[in-house]
């Protein structure tokens, strides 16, 4: 009896001891990073012109802090939309960093302070138009005298790091050329219910970035549409020399037969942008809906009482026969 008062004891010092120490450290893990409003800036500027933007950020730490400016370029890195951030001067390409003009000393934050900063953008003069594209991004070190190497955080995602893309589009005549390359869906028969994945992956052969969109409309085997979908609702870019991929579902309890899928995408700069005007993509696809799970039994019944019947009519012409 003594034996089991001093193991139960136990347990309670154990339990408490847990409790007590182990409740403060989920606390310490709310209200941490850096927030960035907005995280895109696009413009349409002309060569030789002067530009400024603001950007706000937020400490949504609980603790006071320093962040610093860091500039950057990017490219298109695969076909999730997710840019690759490059050393500044490291690569030929479309690229501003080296326009933007932003304080380089550290800004202090107290805790869950918000703060606005300025930045501008000088265009050079002999900017020929098209696409370019830069970032700026914050981090609590210094950015350091050489930008040649990886600590500026060069070569990681944009995921990895808190910053505002900036993409500038400048006036005159770019090159305004993109294609569907895919169209497609998982599979070509569903059964009921049914989740159709839209598959469509985009290629920008032109010199600027371009936003398509636009509808997938659906249309059953009587030419009846059913459904449409909205492709690329919150207006992401495809940069020049790169393919983007954007996938759309829909879902459904029940339907059958032959299903036309219809995509039709928009895109460019208007002409009195500067622009060469709206272009459009169309193309289609077919798919199928049969609820296997209904026409099996009935296909099997009817099989089953097509041959009674055909037995009962043999026997019925043997018996007339004798």
């Amino acid at each position: 009896m003594k034996i089991k008062k001093i193991y139960l004891f136990s347990l309670f010092l154990l339990f408490a001891f847990s409790f007590n120490f182990s409740a403060p450290a989920l606390a310490q893990d709310d209200g941490t990073g850096v927030r960035i409003s907005p995280t895109r800036v696009e413009d349409l500027v002309d060569p030789g012109g002067l530009y400024h933007y603001e950007i706000s950020v937020t400490n949504k730490s609980n603790s006071p802090t320093t962040l610093y400016a860091y500039l950057k370029d990017f490219k298109a890195g695969g076909e999730g939309g997710q840019p690759v951030l490059v050393i500044p001067g490291s690569e030929e390409g479309y690229f501003l960093a080296s326009w933007i003009d932003i304080t380089d000393e550290g800004i202090d934050f107290a805790p869950n302070q918000e703060k606005s900063i300025s930045f501008n953008v000088k265009v050079p003069e002999e900017t020929g138009p098209g696409g370019y594209y830069g970032g700026i991004y914050f981090g609590t070190k210094a950015p350091r005298v050489s930008m040649d190497n990886e600590d500026q955080g060069a070569g990681m995602s944009v995921a990895q790091q808190t910053g505002c893309l900036v993409l500038l589009q400048i006036k005159g005549d770019a090159l305004e050329e993109a294609q569907i390359r895919e169209f497609n869906t998982n599979k070509d028969v569903y059964n009921t219910p049914f989740d159709v994945n839209f598959i469509v992956r985009i290629e920008n052969k032109g010199n600027i970035h371009v936003k398509p969109i636009g509808n997938i409309a659906i249309n059953n085997m009587f030419g009846k549409e059913v459904a449409v979908l909205r492709v690329n609702e919150r207006g992401g870019n495809v940069l020049p020399s790169s393919i983007r991929r954007f996938e759309e579902k829909w879902s459904g309890e029940n339907g059958f037969g032959r299903y036309q899928a219809i995509i039709g995408l928009s895109y460019g700069t208007s002409v009195d942008l500067g622009g060469q005007g709206k272009q459009s993509l169309y193309t289609e696809k077919y798919f199928w809906i049969i609820p296997w799970k209904i026409i099996t039994p009935l296909a099997l019944g009817f099989i089953f009482f097509s041959a009674v019947f055909i037995l009962m009519m043999k026997l019925y012409r043997n018996k007339a026969v004798k």
